[in-house]
């Protein structure tokens, strides 16, 4: 999860721009493209928010499932620690997409470091974000 986003207003370091404390983040504009391929629409948004999507030196990929059940946003699993599955719900907004990417990848870290993947840490990571987003850190 990085501190920088792209577009926008704050301090500005050529195309890139740094939000200052108490200015919330906007959303990007939904593209044609982002509406009709959830996996691009994802893409864009850990680009726009900085997601690094590796672990332990591998490359952590996001699949959209479409059979995820009502409340659970993303999945992990401790058997394919490089995917991070993307359910539906998680495409309500831009931040709960970031936030629900970020809280997953956390999952994802630990598992390909060998460990376990507490919630608790993950929901750090959530949450850090999404204060990030709403202006408020």
């Amino acid at each position: 999860m990085g501190t920088g986003y792209y577009g926008g207003f704050g301090n500005t370091y050529g195309n890139e721009v740094r939000y200052r404390k108490g200015a919330p983040v906007p959303e990007t504009p939904k593209t044609y493209e982002m509406a009709m391929d959830r996996l691009t629409h994802a893409a864009v948004i850990s680009k726009k928010y900085r997601i690094n999507l590796k672990g332990s030196g591998q490359r952590v990929i996001i699949k959209y499932d479409p059979d995820l059940p009502m409340g659970i946003y993303g999945k992990t699993y401790k058997k394919e620690p490089n995917v991070i599955y993307i359910g539906p719900n998680a495409f309500v907004s831009e931040a709960e997409l970031a936030t629900t990417i970020a809280h997953e990848l956390n999952h994802a870290r630990s598992y390909l470091k060998g460990r376990r993947a507490p919630e608790k840490t993950a929901r750090k990571s959530e949450k850090a974000l999404k204060a990030y987003i709403g202006g408020k850190r």
